[in-house]
Order: structure tokens, then sequence, then C-alpha cells
């Protein structure tokens, strides 16, 4: 009797395991995260153990990996070893167990937004940083793409005491624009502070900047209009629809904005320079002025490549493309993709073409905070900076 318990037994491990999927865990930290941190999943399938050797992730250039078998609903949070060190949510808040179905081979994105003990001692950015008037619109509605997002928008220091209409930028990833405590890993890009500083030196016009808030999830599905076999995209002709026929139109109604072409430029980084250079071209009617930094020109096979060289510029536009020297695990590929991207740019009629290359550069809000300010005076510049 107890040798066939054992032999049932054995073939239930047997059946799990036959039964189990593989499941791709790709987890992106807080630019805090000490380099040396070690990160662990701990779950439903090792009792909820935050420094299990058997799920410690191996790091990968600036994201961390682990290949698990798994089946069925799975909870699940990230760690650095301990649950003093467990991930925390926005604002540095408690979050929910993480849940998945699994009924397939998957990859899983994970973002960490904090760390528990970051927050406890104050040492996660958590604060508001906002400079100057910022105005935020909550929950704002797209009909092409079936979801909401939210909108913050940058105005002038004279905007409230006069009638004049300013220059729009709208900007990509707004969260990670202007304010610490909403960006990716803490770190914002200062396009408030910029813009206050160049506005009132005189160095560039007053301007309005509004910057959409991604999806999370959807981003990148949302950033490109072509399919990556790894990573998804897909939706990049919905979400250019949705800045030129519900947002444009709302931003020139509510704000006092000079809404033509010469005055409307857009900008993003990494995804979010790719689709700016997207939505610029195709949409070159609306706008004049078109800033990619860090493009993700690898994305799908290089097919933004192949669509710049495809397309006309039809109007005078300013292009403003720049690349680090020192992103991602193989930087010359990313130096190389950019030389190529400017050659095209350049040739192309009717384009004017400020290309940057930032020496000791990083994929990094850090490093494109650092050069916005120069892209802004080429785009807005006075005549006496200019």
């Amino acid at each position: 009797m107890l040798k066939k318990v054992v032999i049932f037994i054995v073939f239930l491990m047997f059946l799990r395991s036959a039964l189990a999927y593989k499941v791709t865990f790709i987890i992106e930290v807080p630019i805090y995260t000490p380099d040396d941190a070690e990160i662990y999943l701990a779950g439903t399938f090792n009792n909820w153990n935050p420094k299990d050797e058997n799920y410690k992730c191996v790091r990968d250039g600036f994201v961390y990996k682990k290949v698990l078998d798994l089946s069925g609903k799975v909870e699940f949070k990230v760690t650095r070893g301990s649950w003093e060190t467990v991930e925390k949510g926005v604002k540095g808040a408690e979050i929910p167990n993480r849940v998945l179905d699994v009924d397939k081979d998957m990859e899983v994105k994970i973002t960490v937004l904090h760390w528990r003990d970051f927050v406890e001692k104050q040492q996660a950015a958590l604060r508001k940083t906002y400079t100057g008037n910022i105005k935020l619109i909550k929950d704002f509605y797209s009909p092409e793409l079936g979801n909401k997002r939210d909108i913050i928008i940058y105005l002038p220091p004279d905007y409230e005491i006069s009638d004049n209409r300013y220059p729009v930028l709208y900007m990509h990833d707004g969260q990670n624009i202007f304010d610490e405590s909403t960006s990716f890993a803490g770190v914002e890009w200062k396009a408030d502070e910029s813009a206050e500083e160049l506005i009132k030196n005189g160095a560039i016009k007053p301007i309005i900047i509004v910057g959409i808030y991604n999806t999370g999830a959807d981003r990148i599905n949302e950033y490109s209009p072509w399919v990556d076999s790894n990573y998804g995209g897909g939706k990049g002709d919905s979400y250019a629809q949705f800045i030129v026929n519900t947002l444009k139109p709302y931003i020139d109604v509510n704000f006092r904005t000079l809404s033509d072409r010469e005055n409307t430029a857009i900008l993003g980084s990494s995804m979010g320079g790719l689709i700016s250079l997207y939505i610029g071209i195709k949409y070159n009617g609306v706008f004049s002025k078109i800033g990619a930094m860090s493009p993700s020109i690898w994305f799908a096979n290089k097919a933004l490549i192949e669509f710049v060289k495809s397309e006309k510029v039809n109007y005078p536009t300013k292009f403003y493309v720049d690349m680090g020297s020192a992103e991602g695990q193989n930087p010359e590929v990313h130096l190389n993709n950019a030389r190529e991207l400017f050659k095209i740019l350049d040739k192309k009629d009717n384009s004017e073409v400020l290309y940057i290359e930032d020496r000791g550069g990083t994929h990094s809000e850090g490093a494109w905070a650092r050069r916005l300010p120069e892209m802004l005076v080429y785009f807005f510049g006075t005549e006496e900076s200019n």
C-alpha cells in the first residue's frame, strides 16, 4: 500500500511539472537601488520566502530577469531579500500582491516604483517638486484608445496676468517630466524648472508644456505603430490620433495657445522618441518641431528607419535627435543607429536637424533632463539666444 502511495505522489509531481509553463520575469527597479542589490521573487510558489536563492533574479543591463516554471494562479511580490526591503507603490504606498494566471508561456514586465526601507527613511524622493504654474487634468479620456490618463500642464510665468497666447510642447511620459514623486525611479526631467529659468532669462519664448501620462502596462503598445515580436507595440496610430484629434483640440480650446503648426512641438525619449518622430512626420501639417532623445531605433527591426526613409517632410521642420555614448549593453549599436537616423533626416527637403552625442550619457531621466535646456533653446529660442 505504501509503495502505491509513493508512486501516486511521484506521478502527481511529474504531472504538475509536465503542466508547468515558462514564465520570464523582467523587473525594472528604482534608479536609487544600490548597484550591489540582490533582487528576489517571493510568493505562493516558495512559501513567501523573501530571500530564496532559487528565486534570485539575474541582472541584465538595466533590468533583472528570472525564468520560472509555473502554472495556475500565483501571487507574488519583489524584494531585496527581506520584507523590510519589499517593493512599494506610488508615493511609497503599500501595494497588493501581484497576481498571475499562468496557462501558457509568458513574459511578465514589472516596474518596482519604490522600496520599503528607502520610503521609511525618506530617501525615495516622494515629495512634490513642481515649479511654477502647474495644472493637472485627471482621467482624461481617449476615445481612440478607450482608456483614461492624467494630463499635466506647465503654464509660463505671465500666463495669469496677460492675454498672450503661447507655443505648445507636447511631451510623452508626463509623470516623469515635472515631479519626482510620480516619475520613474524618482528622477524627473525638471522640464518646469528649465522652462522657468530659460523664460525668465530671455533665452526662450514663454511656452506651455503638456505632459501626457503613459498608461503603464500599455506604454510600449501605444508608443509604436509597429509590433516587435518580443515587446509588443501596434497601437501607435491610435495614440497619434488621440493626440492630434482629441488632446490638442481640447488644449487649444481651454488654454491660450498658438495652435498653428509653427508653434506646436512634440518630444519624447526612448520609445517616446520613436513615437514622436512617427507622429511628427505623419502629421507634419500639425507639428513643426520634433524631438527624440535616445530614440528606440532598434525596436521592431528598425522599422523607424524604413519609415523615415520612405516618408516626405512636407513642411519646414526642426528635428532634435540625441544619443548618449553609454546607453544599454551595446552603446555603439545605439550610436550607429542614431547616426544613421541623423544622416537620413539631414538629407531630406524641409528638414533642419540638431544632432547631439552626449559623452557618457546613459539611458535615463537624469541624462534627458541635462540635455533638455539645449533642445528648448533650439525649438523656442529668442533672437537674443540664437
